[in-house]
């Protein structure tokens, strides 16, 4: 096992656009002014030569994206969603992590500066978080911030549902290329979110690029004695089967896990982890809550999967790490447990997948958000040769 280690919110220091958190969850793919997002955003301001320098290196593996270092997700006309923040619970005696959180993806009517997001989870009792990317540039993102927070880990990868695209554009190797090298940096600690989702991807080229990522990805773990993230929508048997036959990396996590008693006990059988969201928290999700009851303690996380399935009352919101002890305690609350107990052993179980959050040294300096054209993601943040018609200075 490798060891691993409040201000203006985003949309005040990224001008123009920010694509949509699209073909992940419940968002139309899309490009939305972030002026949605915050009445408080100053007025477009021209490009400067670092983000021309963010966009080339984007375009060369999507070439629909702009600027995408901050992700935005869809509000739709004539919404009835309550796009205030919840109010912070009540603190947990004993703290917990949360394993899967997108910082990068701006939600609410005023999104928060992840530093907010994390100093309100700090305040709460969540000790810190994994940052997971879904494509190169929120990859790059996670991986630039936790190299200088040190209450963030960081997961990379190419997303499922991001798989076919590239596939198509003949730029998938590419991307995998890219992941394997953020693989090696220090304070990145798991290959994901990776999988198969066949909510969106009907039989055919799209599945069959997204085995063909799943498959690099785990062998991407595995190289790098990394733990590996899975999304499993919609996709369970072949998930198991692919895990079965190529070999699970050692640390293996269901994200948001999504099946029933029988998929728990094939994860317990294998000693794959099973990381439950505030779905759990959900009335009609029963069979997730059997699910939790057959899975060994010894294999149960937690995670939020912000800004997504804030948990209840507060669902359809903006979700935050912050929110976890809702979580916790509706899962205690069913396992008729000390809430105290089950937060110690999350938390034991935790470290035992992605190591402490001090393993590793924060050693990037500064802060991603420190001036209005130092943004995380940008290839110098990371180091690396630059390509020979790379716009602005090397």
């Amino acid at each position: 096992m490798r060891s691993p280690a409040g201000g203006d919110p985003p949309a005040a220091r990224i001008a123009g656009f920010a694509t949509v958190a699209s073909r992940r969850h419940d968002t139309p793919e899309a490009r939305v002014d972030l002026r949605t997002f915050s009445r408080s955003r100053p007025r477009f301001q021209p490009p400067t030569v670092r983000s021309m320098r963010r966009r080339y290196v984007t375009e060369q593996l999507d070439p629909a994206a702009i600027d995408p270092h901050v992700r935005a997700r869809a509000i739709m006309e004539g919404t009835t969603r309550d796009l205030s923040y919840p109010p912070n619970p009540e603190a947990l005696t004993v703290p917990v992590y949360d394993n899967h959180t997108h910082l990068e993806i701006a939600d609410g009517e005023n999104p928060l500066h992840y530093r907010e997001h994390l100093d309100r989870a700090s305040a709460v009792g969540v000790r810190g978080v994994v940052q997971v990317g879904t494509d190169v540039l929120t990859s790059r993102w996670s991986a630039a911030v936790a190299a200088r927070e040190p209450r963030v880990l960081a997961a990379v990868a190419i997303h499922p549902n991001e798989a076919p695209a590239l596939a198509e554009a003949g730029e998938l190797d590419a991307a995998l290329a890219v992941i394997d090298e953020l693989a090696a940096h220090p304070r990145v600690v798991a290959i994901g979110e990776t999988g198969l989702d066949y909510f969106r991807t009907e039989p055919g080229a799209g599945r069959d690029a997204q085995l063909a990522a799943f498959e690099a990805h785990i062998a991407i773990a595995k190289r790098h004695g990394l733990a590996l993230q899975i999304h499993d929508r919609d996709a369970h048997d072949d998930i198991v089967a692919t895990l079965l036959r190529v070999g699970a990396p050692e640390r293996t996590v269901f994200h948001c896990f999504s099946g029933d008693a029988v998929l728990a006990a094939t994860l317990a059988e294998n000693g794959w982890y099973a990381s439950f969201a505030g779905t759990v928290t959900f009335k009609n999700a029963t069979g997730l809550r059997e699910a939790l009851e057959v899975m060994p303690r010894q294999l149960v996380l937690v995670e939020t999967d912000a800004p997504f399935l804030t948990p209840h009352p507060f669902r359809g919101r903006p979700n935050g790490p912050y929110l976890m002890p809702h979580t916790v305690r509706a899962m205690a609350d069913y396992l008729g447990t000390d809430v105290s107990m089950l937060c110690a052993l999350i938390s034991s179980n935790t470290e035992q997948v992605y190591g402490t959050w001090d393993a590793q040294p924060v050693v990037a300096p500064g802060d991603p958000w420190a001036g209005p054209d130092d943004v995380p993601g940008d290839p110098h943040d990371l180091g690396g040769a630059l390509p020979e018609n790379y716009p602005g200075e090397r």
